[in-house]
């Protein structure tokens, strides 16, 4: 597909009025994820509290991304981003003035970091079901690979301004830029219209009941597909993903301080970019149920040799393919996602999605801290990538030897009983 039918969304004024509002929102998030891992470093000089308040920011999301999936069907979407964002504020300008002042401790930034994982949990299923109200459904696959364009030029652009503003002017000041970041976000949800709201998603004002988590968790596990999608994308999150918060510790053993740690998370969001721009040129969508396994697989191959390298240039690269496998895994998991549940569950499945991919953090992050402490950042790196990448060869050798790994998309989608029941 040429690049003309991948980006013309962007041309659309209303999506690009969002699409920038959380381009800036995520630059300023990850400016602050980089500077917090060296704040926490530089204070305790420990992978393992490195690794726990990594957990920290993601237990809210185990504990209450269901909750956020339900808000997210009940209450209007555009209107719980506002408040979400307008609540991220208040974390990170607090962390800031600590920082500045020289007051900051180990246990204050897990806390605020809590906080800031209590407001994802509502605000990443809202973002995610947001886009089908945003834009016609069969252009939701463009919506999803424009959107891991604009994460990942921040993933690309934030870790190396992080690095030279740790460097030059101190912690404090990545703390601050993501306050505005925050507030510029907000600010342009306020003049964002929904006009592909569907007649599905009525917005109520009930207070959430049982029966809403009952039905999107029942969906979600009697869903065969939606179901596979899910559990490999738990296994990333739990195996592949927490291997983040370790970066300090490489860029340690390397000798490359604020600078070179910024390199190192600039060349993961360097895959991950040109990774996203390629798909939002194909605007190509998954084709058969396992389409996502392949990236899925490489994502745990190229850690391992990341794991395994000695050579600084080569774990660029080996960074570099990481972060290009897990966009096009991520996109093709969302966007299959995305294009095959109904609206009035939407919100409850990115939910389930956004369980699997960050709540599973928390234990990843304790699994890979634990290790760490007792055998070194190498090891618990080699041992959870080559689990990862084994327990996803596994699924996919289970799903060919059912033989309905030819069956395209939308055969057994939620078109069907099992999705109108609920």
């Amino acid at each position: 597909m040429e690049m003309a039918k991948g980006i013309p969304l962007i041309t659309d004024g209303n999506y690009r009025l969002f699409w920038t509002g959380q381009g800036l929102s995520w630059l300023g998030s990850v400016m602050q994820s980089v500077a917090q891992g060296w704040l926490v470093w530089s204070l305790t000089g420990s992978p393992a509290h490195l690794a726990l308040t990594a957990v920290m920011l993601s237990l809210p999301v185990l504990l209450f991304g269901v909750l956020g999936g339900v808000s997210a069907d009940r209450f209007d979407r555009r209107t719980l981003l506002l408040v979400t964002q307008l609540s991220s504020i208040v974390p990170s300008l607090m962390l800031g003035v600590l920082a500045f002042r020289g007051a900051a401790t180990t246990p204050v930034i897990m806390a605020l970091a809590f906080f800031q994982g209590a407001l994802n949990a509502f605000d990443v299923p809202a973002r995610q079901a947001l886009l089908a109200e945003l834009v016609p459904r069969e252009r939701l696959g463009q919506a999803v690979a424009c959107n891991a364009v604009a994460f990942n030029a921040t993933r690309l652009l934030g870790p190396a301004a992080a690095g030279c503003l740790i460097a030059s002017c101190g912690a404090a000041s990545c703390f601050f830029i993501n306050a505005v970041s925050f507030l510029a976000g907000g600010a342009t949800l306020f003049f964002v219209r929904v006009p592909h709201r569907s007649v599905e998603h009525p917005v109520r004002r009930e207070l959430l009941s049982a029966a809403d988590l009952r039905g999107g968790m029942r969906f979600v596990m009697m869903h065969r597909e939606i179901a596979l999608l899910l559990t490999s994308v738990l296994l990333v999150g739990l195996l592949a993903i927490p291997f983040v918060p370790l970066l300090p510790v490489f860029a340690d053993s390397f000798a490359a301080g604020p600078r070179g740690l910024g390199t190192m998370s600039a060349s993961l969001g360097g895959g991950s970019l040109l990774a996203a721009l390629w798909l939002a040129a194909t605007a190509r969508l998954p084709q058969r149920r396992d389409d996502h396994l392949p990236a899925g697989m490489l994502l745990p191959l190229a850690l391992l040799l990341f794991a395994l390298s000695t050579n600084y240039l080569l774990s660029l690269v080996a960074l570099f393919t990481a972060g290009a496998a897990v966009v096009i895994f991520l996109a093709r998991v969302n966007c299959s996602l995305q294009q095959n549940c109904p609206d009035r569950l939407r919100g409850r499945v990115m939910g389930a999605y956004t369980l699997a991919l960050l709540g599973a953090a928390p234990i990843g992050s304790l699994l890979v801290g634990a290790i760490a402490a007792c055998t070194g950042a190498q090891f618990a790196l080699i041992l959870t990538s080559s689990t990862c990448a084994a327990c996803l060869a596994v699924l996919r050798l289970g799903r060919r030897r059912e033989g309905t790994a030819a069956t395209p998309w939308g055969s057994t989608l939620v078109g069907s009983d099992c999705a109108r029941d609920w």
